[in-house]
């Protein structure tokens, strides 16, 4: 969830990849510099308080769909991965034929690619809150 997380923000501050946002580098690309990526002399773009709500509820749209679609793929082929998991377990390598053969064999479900959904679906995720006890 971390590296959707990562992707989800570059996707929106850095390479323009929303159509609520628009075309704008909120952020400037992770690279080198003097101190941990931290240019010299630098100070970071100060944007108003309304983009940046956008830019969150951007990132949440995009990390809340991906989790969804991740969860309906691996649970649509759960004997595809239970054959492929006794499979490694007893011979450790699978070659890319004996894996599409394995996608054959079990019809692995694919879901189609296309434009993550509008909406948060905040409401279908599995945890909803924080704990109430640590």
């Amino acid at each position: 969830i971390q590296q959707v997380a990562n992707i989800s923000k570059r996707m929106v501050k850095e390479w323009g990849m929303s159509d609520k946002v628009g075309m704008l580098a909120l952020s400037e690309p992770q690279g080198g510099g003097p101190f941990m990526g931290r240019s010299m002399g630098q100070r970071p773009t100060q944007w108003g308080g309304k983009i940046m709500s956008t830019v969150d509820s951007e990132i949440e749209r995009l990390v809340n769909n991906s989790y969804l679609t991740a969860k309906k793929i691996l649970s649509e082929n759960m004997d595809l991965l239970e054959h492929l998991a006794k499979t490694l377990v007893e011979q450790e390598v699978v070659s890319a034929e004996e894996f599409q053969m394995m996608l054959v064999e079990f019809d692995a479900k694919v879901v189609p690619f296309e434009i993550i959904g509008e909406e948060r679906n905040r409401d279908k995720l599995p945890f909803q809150g924080l704990p109430t006890e640590v």
